[in-house]
């Protein structure tokens, strides 16, 4: 079966291979994948980024996917070939503290599938029943494959920060988790700004624009001189860092209001400074947001068949054999979010 392998621990590295099927567990099923789409994490791994340098080769990668159930095992009892269905990313031991508390995502022994397992950017793949949620048959696949960064963006919002229906928040990086936040804002009733740099003009701000948000390119502008004309005033309640940009982290401390918060989502590849006096004489807090849940992953769900979520000008399409050419649109920024078709 064809898949999307990484090969070598350093910058690209990547093949389009043919491996074999699977061997399927008693307490699997076999997933045909339909689409799958690429992460940003999974662009750190490509680039073999310090944030990244745990993956292990050769290792198929992916792990943001949607698909049909072609086979289960002996033992599965709660899913029928031709369930249609998005595979959870995290895989947990499900006996540590954090496990039994219901936060599997942040296991003790947590690992991202794609990373060191094999993921999800082949054909088949077998899945524990305990990583898979149904999907309605009103939901496409292709929508379907971003249930996963969707369920990102809802613990990022409605778990880790203190957005609440009127406020104004900014939202630092307009890549894919970004422009997801952003529509989890708008969904509680806030008002989210999206910023980037001039590059993000390319697409990125743009398709924030198309979905409504208002923008700021700190290339160009100032963000406490844009914030004084819209709001009449420089400082927003909450800030969500998406971008992983080490030298974000000052401006988000500084356009914060007292008594506000910032919570960070994009990982950071770089050590990050900050005054941090200032944000103790604000008593601003500070929440960080990894991952998602169960329960997110089932909001995610609901949203997208719902339709209270845009993503048609997200995505791009690939061919599995295009992968590289998939990445670097990605790291160009000529595209938001590549997203792989393995079968239509």
């Amino acid at each position: 079966m064809k898949s999307i392998m990484k090969t070598e621990r350093v910058y690209g590295g990547i093949q389009v291979v043919e491996v074999e099927p699977p061997v399927l567990k008693a307490d699997e099923v076999l997933v045909e994948i339909h689409h799958a789409s690429i992460c940003g994490s999974d662009i750190h791994a490509y680039q073999f980024a310090p944030t990244h340098h745990y993956i292990q080769t050769p290792v198929i990668m992916g792990h943001e996917a949607a698909g049909r159930v072609a086979e289960i095992g002996s033992a599965v009892t709660n899913f029928d070939k031709g369930d249609r269905v998005v595979i959870e990313a995290i895989l947990y031991c499900g006996k540590c503290e954090n496990c039994l508390q219901g936060k599997t995502h942040l296991c003790d022994d947590f690992q991202v599938r794609g990373m060191v397992k094999d993921g999800v950017f082949t054909e088949l793949v077998a899945v524990s029943t305990k990583y898979l949620h149904k999907i309605p048959s009103s939901l496409s696949y292709e929508r379907a494959c971003l249930a996963e960064p969707l369920a990102v963006a809802s613990h990022a919002v409605l778990d880790q920060s203190r957005v609440r229906a009127g406020d104004v928040v900014l939202v630092t990086g307009p890549g894919p988790i970004g422009l997801l936040v952003a529509q989890m804002v708008k969904a509680v009733g806030a008002e989210p700004i999206v910023v980037g740099i001039e590059s993000d003009e390319q697409v990125r701000l743009p398709v924030a624009r198309e979905l409504g948000c208002k923008t700021i390119n700190v290339s160009l502008q100032s963000i406490p001189e844009v914030l004084k004309a819209w709001h009449g005033k420089e400082t927003v309640s909450h800030v969500i860092e998406c971008s992983g940009a080490a030298s974000v982290f000052q401006a988000c401390l500084a356009v914060t209001a007292k008594g506000g918060s910032i919570t960070l989502v994009g990982l950071f590849s770089k050590m990050v400074e900050g005054d941090l006096t200032s944000a103790i004489r604000k008593e601003i807090s500070i929440f960080s947001s990894c991952a998602y849940d169960w329960m997110n992953m089932e909001r995610a769900i609901k949203l997208l068949a719902q339709n209270k979520m845009k993503t048609e000008g997200l995505v791009s399409y690939y061919k599995p054999e295009e992968a590289i050419n998939a990445f670097e649109d990605a790291i160009a920024k000529k595209v938001s979010k590549p997203v792989f078709v393995f079968k239509q």
